[in-house]
């Protein structure tokens, strides 16, 4: 999927726009959740899986498009509205929307503090900060590569907005995987990362969906958000 410059101008000022000056309160952290301990260890350094990955990664920003790789450092924002906006139109937008940008706020907020952890834990190098040959896009992250905390986030989000609109699920869902790819083409994750990332997303939505205030702010967002997208408040079969 590639995003037409109008797109992506678009997304950048809605990204721009929802930026909190406030941190919100994750549902999740590690004291709650340690993934790294749900995690296998990344590829042994210079094994034959790693150097498989190495060359994918090689591989695939040789043959990226400039549109593409323009798409990827789009993508490099951590947002519901980056993610989703290609997909749902211009109705998707943060001013339209302030219960739904509240649940994915916390959402969101749950990543980081499950995830880096265990990133120390692994310390494992990304690929541009490894081998002179990865091209590194910016902006750079420099935390360890493994998990893949944007791929954590995706998944989240992925799992979360297709419950609110199972309708357009499959669309959804291949964005989330498209968003992830990016990640590649930047030359920040090898594909393990983004694997161990989806594990992880998976792994803290199954827990914030235990929780009672979750459910009351998702409900809501549920309404809010299908009455801006002009979509039935059930579905029906």
């Amino acid at each position: 999927m590639n995003l037409t410059k109008r797109t992506m101008l678009a997304v950048c000022l809605a990204s721009a726009i929802i930026s909190p000056s406030f941190a919100a309160e994750p549902y999740v952290t590690a004291k709650i959740l340690d993934v790294s301990t749900l995690l296998p260890p990344p590829p042994v350094d210079g094994s034959a899986i790693d150097r498989a990955e190495l060359a994918a990664v090689i591989d695939l920003q040789a043959h990226t498009t400039e549109p593409r790789r323009a798409q990827a450092v789009v993508d490099a924002k951590e947002s519901i509205y980056t993610l989703y906006t290609p997909v749902l139109g211009a109705k998707f937008d943060p001013a339209n929307l302030p219960a739904t940008t509240a649940l994915f706020d916390r959402v969101g907020a749950s990543e980081g503090p499950t995830v880096n952890p265990a990133k120390k834990v692994f310390g494992r190098a990304r690929p541009f900060q490894a081998h002179p040959e990865v091209q590194g896009l910016e902006p750079r992250s420099t935390s360890g590569a493994y998990p893949s905390g944007h791929a954590t986030k995706a998944t989240l989000f992925a799992i979360v907005m297709s419950d609110l609109l199972p309708e357009k699920k499959r669309e959804l869902w291949d964005r989330a995987e498209d968003y992830k790819l990016s990640r590649l083409i930047m030359g920040m994750h090898y594909q393990s990362d983004i694997d161990a990332g989806t594990r992880s997303g998976t792994a803290i939505a199954t827990l914030i969906y235990t929780l009672p205030e979750f459910r009351t702010a998702l409900e809501a967002a549920r309404t809010e958000l299908r009455g801006v997208l002009g979509l039935p408040a059930a579905i029906t079969h």
